[in-house]
């Protein structure tokens, strides 16, 4: 399988478009200015630094969090309503694909995928099987591959199955201190099926190698409204959804998904669009994810327009940090979030005082509970009582649109309990 893939690999560097071949060896610095000078955007201002010292350094006093008020999720009373919604909602599909996450080009539909599965050596007792689902193009261009390790439970028939959005970890790497709990073991326990998701082997995570993956093999360079890493990587995620439920021994209907920081924003984009998942972890997703972007704490809109993280989003982005700034933004993150309505969705993070300041838990709730008229207006779901935000390690968890805090730092695993038993509650078994 390793030697398949390397063919691949091969197959695509030889059959990449003129321009990709054109801007082999730019750093994403170099892509950043390219489309940033293509469009027009101005000069950005700089994004936020954790560093207290530094002069951009970032806001972390409840104090002065600033008093700009979000866009109303509801432009009309009607909205309130299943017929209003059902319009509203996709006006505001358009707004965030268009200022946001960026709309998925039409050639993506004219993709094939052509799927290896074999067994390989996994976790002692169980069976693994590594899947590789390459992308064609109708012209016969190889491009990436869509790449996941999929360890089943015993007594496998019709499992649920939790898609987690995996790093790839440099040889020999460790985390810092002690070994953190292993999260296959515990969705193994459940009795679901592991599938470890490497979105970034079908679009790398940097922009200086955007055109070399899904987004450079569908158009380049990127229009101006077009996707960002964290749509490719989310129909990477649902072709290999649609994959899973031809397995027998995975239920179609309950394949859920995972996701922490970067992937946790990917996760929320993922969920937003695709309701064929069943439920959704979104870990410490933060700004770009499901952080309320006007309230000025942690990491800033300015971070996600930087060369950095660009490659996320449309470069669109861009706009509201150069022309225009946060202030002007026509959606915000209770309007993604509640895309998801009325399917089951876990929002949590870690603790402030713990690490997770960086991505703002309270501009995370606040944005979560002002998402909350899409599950109860609309639809007539139970909603947490109140707007205030919940203590840590209790949360609002027994609820379709679910937010915890745990007492930890930037890590997802202290969630995944309670996520499992959200889905096991709310995602139709």
């Amino acid at each position: 399988m390793k030697r398949w893939v390397l063919a691949a690999g091969l197959a695509l560097a030889a059959s990449l478009p003129a321009i990709a071949q054109q801007t082999k060896g730019a750093t994403a610095d170099d892509i950043h200015e390219m489309e940033r000078q293509r469009f027009g955007f101005g000069e950005l201002a700089p994004g936020r630094d954790s560093d207290q010292k530094s002069p951009r350094a970032a806001n972390f006093d409840e104090a002065k969090v600033g008093n700009l008020i979000p866009p109303p999720l509801f432009a009309s009373p009607n909205d309130a309503t299943k017929e209003g919604w059902a319009r509203r909602r996709e006006a505001l599909a358009r707004l965030i694909e268009d200022n946001w996450v960026g709309r998925i080009p039409d050639a993506a539909n004219n993709l094939r995928i052509l799927w290896h599965k074999e067994a390989v050596a996994g976790r002692k007792g169980y069976d693994t099987e590594q899947w590789v689902g390459q992308i064609l193009t109708p012209d016969g261009r190889s491009g990436p591959v869509i790449d996941a390790t999929i360890t089943f439970p015993r007594r496998s028939n019709k499992v649920p199955a939790l898609l987690d959005y995996s790093y790839i970890w440099p040889a020999g790497f460790k985390l810092p201190g002690p070994p953190p709990p292993d999260t296959e073991a515990m969705v193994l326990k459940r009795g679901w099926a592991h599938v470890a998701y490497r979105p970034t082997l079908l679009q790398a995570d940097t922009g200086a190698q955007m055109q070399q993956g899904l987004i450079g093999l569908v158009r380049w360079p990127r229009e101006r409204h077009d996707w960002g890493a964290l749509r490719a990587w989310g129909w990477g995620a649902s072709k290999l959804r649609e994959e899973l439920a031809k397995d027998p021994r995975i239920d179609g209907n309950q394949v859920s998904l995972a996701g922490h920081s970067r992937f946790g924003k990917a996760v929320l984009v993922a969920a937003a669009f695709d309701h064929k998942f069943a439920d959704a972890l979104v870990s410490s997703s933060g700004a770009g994810g499901a952080k309320l972007m006007r309230r000025d704490f942690g990491e800033a809109w300015t971070n996600m327009a930087g060369s950095y993280a660009f490659h996320w989003y449309t470069p669109e982005v861009m706009e509201y940090a150069g022309h225009k700034t946060v202030a002007d933004l026509p959606v915000d993150a209770h309007m993604l979030i509640a895309l998801r309505a009325p399917r089951p969705l876990f929002i949590s993070s870690g603790s402030a005082d713990k690490g997770d300041a960086w991505v703002d838990p309270k501009g995370m709730w606040v944005a979560t509970s002002l998402a909350e008229p899409a599950w109860g207006s609309v639809y007539g779901l139970p909603v947490p009582p109140g707007s205030e935000m919940p203590k840590v390690l209790v949360g609002y968890r027994d609820f379709p649109l679910a937010f915890y805090q745990h007492d930890q730092g930037h890590v997802p695993w202290p969630s995944y309990e309670s996520f499992m038993a959200h889905e096991a509650k709310f995602a139709g078994r």
